[in-house]
């Protein structure tokens, strides 16, 4: 690398890190919202004796309600802890990425690739933060530590396996991150000549399945201590297969066009599709077991979104990650100097430019970032959360149950910062609207009547904001008309706003 391109390398680099801790600083006042508030309410839920599946219904995996119990017991709720404990998990996957990278690549590979992914991270603001792809990423960092050598040992293989069942716990299609290891370990033992059916079964999958099966046992021994195994496989196997059908526009993808839908959203890599060219570079420059270890990692979590259906902004996370990291391979031309003292014209100098120009066309402050700095409000769910804490605060008394009838607008927050009893064990609302015909959700909907009958909450809150996630499609409504009688014959408003209202008991 020229002495010019070093210096304009160093300057940018520096230039990427003083924009990351500027974002990083202001991240620290962002409140808690979207996926995060009824997350952590479901954790002060757990944290007052709740048993997941059995005493409130959700379909997420357990492993993200250990994951935000943790998170919780760490910050008590407390939105400035909770921001801390973000960044404190963000530099321990910048750290150990820098590690991973270090010993294969070089300094600047190893430099840029955890701020250029940081900074991607907190572009997405507070609806980005802490999601569960996010969390994974400990575990793919650690992998990446691991498992990019030359050759992997027992112990590795052991290690790859419980890394990637812990992250399997959180997201199950996080599994598919063990391949890349899986292949390149058997092609190792081929190239060794050390290949056959015993061999392969007792130095690779016996190891690994070990390894990944630990914290599944375990999990599923806890499941059923507490009774919740079969209320979870009830889910599984009713509530998901109908989940699943919904896309990353809220609607219902009908059979006949999901196929379609999922391939034209495949290729759109959720916006990020630039970074394949400096990762191109990387590749060609770099031409080793760890490049291609990275670049098979980044084909594997491409293909991750695709299984949900759904390509929501925080399925690419992963993606982000792996893609970004193999970007930055374009840096890692040290040791092909040059001899002139200006710009080199070979192919390692269309690399590092391509990476810088990639960078500065896709790396972006976060809105959120850019309404701090203009003193404007973050988030308007925040804002409603607010007033309707301010209502809890004021009104609720020992003993007073509250049912949100929402998701994520802001009235779990509210409860979360009162520590508000919820009424029924239906958490949110949104299940109620989509495959209204389908038997399983018309038994949710007499199973949610029959708990609000007897419970009777002095408070109901409906959240009915523009921003509130309705489901639309093929058999879906917004009509559930034993509620509306229910709250008629039982319920008067006492505050009205344009997106929420608050009834209570007469």
């Amino acid at each position: 690398m020229s002495n010019n391109l070093q210096r304009i390398t160093t300057f940018f680099l520096i230039l990427f890190a003083a924009l990351l801790i500027a974002q990083a600083a202001f991240s620290l006042q962002w409140p808690i919202t979207h996926d995060e508030a009824p997350l952590f309410y479901e954790a002060f839920l757990m944290q007052n004796g709740h048993i997941p599946y059995k005493d409130f219904f959700d379909f997420q995996m357990p492993g993200s309600f250990f994951a935000y119990y943790i998170l919780g017991i760490l910050s008590n709720f407390g939105p400035l802890r909770i921001r801390i404990l973000d960044l404190v998990i963000l530099a321990a996957i910048s750290t150990i990425t820098y590690f991973a990278m270090r010993k294969h690549f070089g300094t600047s590979a190893a430099l840029a690739a955890p701020i250029l992914f940081a900074l991607k991270y907190l572009e997405g603001g507070p609806a980005l933060s802490l999601q569960r792809e996010y969390l994974i990423l400990i575990f793919t960092s650690i992998s990446i530590w691991i498992g990019a050598t030359d050759s992997l040992t027992i112990r590795k293989r052991l290690s790859l396996g419980l890394l990637y069942g812990l992250a399997s716990t959180l997201k199950p299609h996080a599994a598919l991150g063990l391949l890349p290891f899986l292949l390149f370990d058997i092609a190792d033992l081929r190239q060794r000549r050390e290949f056959s059916l015993p061999s392969f079964a007792k130095q690779i999958i016996l190891p690994t399945a070990i390894g990944f099966a630990i914290p599944i046992s375990l999990i599923t021994l806890y499941l059923a201590i507490t009774h919740s195994l079969f209320p979870l496989i009830d889910i599984i196997l009713n509530y998901v297969p109908l989940y699943t059908q919904i896309n990353g526009e809220m609607a219902v993808t009908p059979s006949a066009q999901r196929t379609a839908y999922v391939l034209n959203q495949l290729w759109r890599l959720g916006g990020t599709g630039l970074w394949l060219i400096p990762a191109a570079f990387g590749i060609y420059l770099n031409r080793n077991r760890q490049t291609y270890l990275l670049a098979s990692l980044a084909f594997i979590y491409a293909l991750y979104p695709a299984l949900t259906g759904q390509f929501f902004p925080y399925h690419y996370i992963p993606f982000l990650y792996a893609i970004i990291l193999v970007a930055s391979l374009a840096l890692n031309v040290e040791g092909q100097t040059s001899n002139v003292t200006t710009f080199d014209l070979r192919l390692s100098t269309f690399s590092i430019i391509a990476l810088l120009l990639v960078t500065l066309a896709t790396v972006r402050p976060s809105q959120t970032f850019l309404r701090q700095l203009q003193g404007k409000d973050i988030a308007i769910a925040a804002d409603r959360a607010a007033q309707i804490s301010t209502f809890l605060e004021k009104n609720l008394e020992p003993g007073d149950q509250v049912q949100p009838l929402d998701w994520t607008g802001g009235s779990l927050l509210a409860m979360l910062e009162n520590r508000a009893p919820i009424a029924t064990s239906y958490v949110f609302d949104f299940y109620f609207y989509h495959h209204v015909s389908n038997p399983y959700i018309q038994s949710l909907r007499a199973d949610f009547m029959t708990q609000l009958q007897e419970s009777k909450p002095r408070f109901i809150i409906e959240v009915t904001a523009i921003d509130k996630p309705w489901v639309s499609g093929e058999d879906t409504s917004r009509d559930f008309p034993e509620l509306r009688e229910f709250l008629s014959q039982n319920y008067s408003v006492t505050m009205e706003r344009e997106d929420y209202i608050i009834y209570e008991r007469r």
